[in-house]
């Protein structure tokens, strides 16, 4: 299998330095460029061969987010990977909204940053583990989802994705059955389901398959 191609943009050159070391090591990554400019990348992205563009936040010349919906717009193919500090939901909304398909923090481990990395340049969304829990916490304004090709592709009912958002916002079986005018028996029945189907088992791992296969968008 061919490496994944990655091209680094943040204005740091230490932290770049740092992450080139590491990530060269791997066999499955090959890093083809680093920038610390924005508007010099931008100049030059047609001509930049790369599976995932990994791009900070927080840099002077451009936000990560500005940056992201450029790059989109020139190459609306690209799958775009933020690595950042902010681990706050607003800046995931936001990166998410602007194009990116992951989000990463600079603190997480190089097993966690290749496997997000290894996501999005299949095409999937991917939430680092240690933010996912702000998501969740978020997770909890919505009232309902819409239904997107993306649910109906997948093998969840319509009950059962009704279900699904209530678990993610941590209901107990007797509050869903309450809300939703059906027995607990029946809620049960349809938690070990959707867990079944998602290969899931807690809220958390459920809300990140979601996540990844479009079920939610944050």
């Amino acid at each position: 299998m061919d490496p994944v191609k990655i091209y680094i943009i943040d204005d740091h050159h230490l932290f770049i330095e740092g992450l080139y070391a590491l990530l060269s090591e791997e066999e499955c990554l090959e890093i083809t460029g680093c920038s610390t400019d924005p508007n010099d990348f931008l100049e030059n992205l047609n001509q930049i061969e790369a599976d995932v563009f990994l791009v900070d936040i927080n840099m002077p010349e451009m936000t990560g987010i500005a940056l992201s919906k450029l790059i989109i717009n020139k190459r609306p193919e690209a799958r775009i990977l933020a690595l950042t500090m902010y681990n706050d939901y607003r800046h995931i909304e936001k990166m998410i909204k602007s194009g990116a398909l992951g989000y990463s923090l600079k603190s997480d481990n190089i097993k966690e940053l290749i496997k997000a990395i290894k996501s999005v340049a299949r095409g999937k969304k991917f939430i680092s583990e240690s933010i996912q829990e702000t998501v969740v916490s978020k997770i909890g304004t919505i009232h309902r989802i819409e239904e997107t090709e993306d649910i109906r592709r997948s093998s969840l009912t319509k009950r059962e994705v009704e279900i699904l958002m209530l678990i993610i916002k941590e209901f107990s079986n007797k509050k869903i059955a309450e809300k939703l005018f059906i027995s607990e028996r029946t809620v049960e029945t349809h938690r070990k389901n959707i867990f079944a189907k998602t290969n899931t088992n807690s809220a958390i791992s459920l809300l990140k398959h979601c996540i990844k296969e479009g079920i939610i968008h944050v």
